[in-house]
């Protein structure tokens, strides 16, 4: 009944099967599944079709409101328990950009330090604040800006760089039009203002940085991308160009309140300020 529950809550934030399908990393069959079920169960209808997505019924959203806390405060209890058994393991999330350039090599370090076992998972920062939120990880470390109306604490534990990248040098002479991630992400709220301060416009939209750069490096024209992106792709040092002043975007580490009750926890907010 849980994963149920929790299906029909990721079905009212994606808006349709395909989307939540892909969140859930289940089948759109699946998802239909247990859509079906709980509408036995409750008998009543939940979602209805509407075009190419779906809308949950009054019944639905009458019945997330209600048991929406209820599920935060399960994934809670469940937690505590799994950390009796193991009391130093941690499930995170780590933004797709941090941890397939830099992140990986400096959170070994720093999880292998405190004798810490961790489960990685690795999505958008967005979804990583939702699941963070919703207590089905621990620990989320994102770049950009957090959304201060969450129930979560963040801590920015470092600032990383952004750069323009090119097929050749000569490309980043006089710039103005972008490649770089879509406008709804973390990282682009985050620097919006410094990129508008310095003249650039966004041509292209990506959902991945390491998509942008690759763009770049194919030739389609410049990317604004996190220098750890553009080291990690092997980028030639003069088709990297630092601006004046620097762009930087913050890198936070996202964790619920409960989570400091544990000593260990503590001291690993204290390690992940170092790295």
């Amino acid at each position: 009944m849980l994963e149920n529950l929790e299906t029909l809550l990721e079905l009212q934030k994606q808006g349709s099967m395909a989307r939540a399908s892909t969140q859930l990393r289940i089948s759109q069959s699946a998802v239909s599944k247990r859509i079906s079920a709980l509408e036995n169960y409750y008998e009543t209808k939940l979602v209805e079709k509407s075009g190419r997505n779906v809308v949950l019924t009054p019944d639905a959203i009458a019945l997330l409101k209600r048991i929406s806390p209820l599920l935060t405060e399960l994934r809670e209890v469940l937690y505590e328990k799994r950390n009796r058994k193991s009391r130093k393991k941690l499930i995170i999330g780590v933004a797709e950009s941090i941890l397939s350039s830099w992140g990986a090599l400096k959170l070994k370090k720093v999880f292998d330090s405190l004798d810490i076992e961790v489960e990685y998972h690795s999505h958008r920062s967005p979804v990583i604040y939702d699941k963070v939120e919703m207590g089905i990880y621990d620990l989320g470390i994102c770049g950009g800006s957090t959304d201060s109306t969450k129930s979560y604490l963040s801590d920015t534990i470092d600032r990383e760089e952004l750069v323009l990248v090119s097929i050749t040098s000569d490309k980043l002479k006089n710039v103005r039009q972008l490649i770089s991630i879509e406008k709804s992400a973390a990282t682009w709220k985050a620097i919006k203002k410094d990129f508008v301060k310095q003249g650039f416009t966004l041509g292209m939209e990506l959902e991945s940085f390491f998509s942008a750069a690759q763009m770049a490096k194919a030739g389609y024209g410049v990317a604004l991308v996190p220098l750890g992106v553009a080291e990690a792709l092997g980028f030639n040092k003069s088709c990297i160009k630092h601006l004046r002043p620097k762009m930087l975007r913050p890198i936070q580490v996202i964790y619920k309140k409960s989570k400091l009750d544990k000593a260990y926890f503590k001291d690993l907010l204290k390690a992940l300020n170092k790295i």
